[in-house]
């Protein structure tokens, strides 16, 4: 039995934290694989949000890095949430 759906925001912040702590450009089937449970399909279109946003990078050999601007909010989600829970 799958467990809880996770909103966006989780699933996008879990692919940011994977990027975040990775020293160099990761291939999207990995990422997919290591920072999420979506259908390829679901992560797809995550990874294309965030890249229209300017938070990952997707370069031409299918891969993708976070950018600087996705750092800094991977920083503040990360606070942010430490204060909630």
């Amino acid at each position: 039995m799958p467990g809880p759906r996770k909103d966006a925001v989780q699933i996008r912040f879990e692919i940011l934290e994977y990027l975040y702590f990775c020293s160099r450009p990761q291939p999207r089937t990995h990422v997919w694989r290591k920072a999420t449970t979506l259908s390829y399909d679901d992560f797809l279109k995550h990874l294309q949000h965030m890249a229209g946003k300017g938070l990952i990078t997707e370069l031409e050999d299918g891969s993708c890095t976070i950018t600087a601007d996705g750092r800094d909010v991977y920083d503040r989600l990360r606070t942010a949430l430490s204060s909630i829970l």
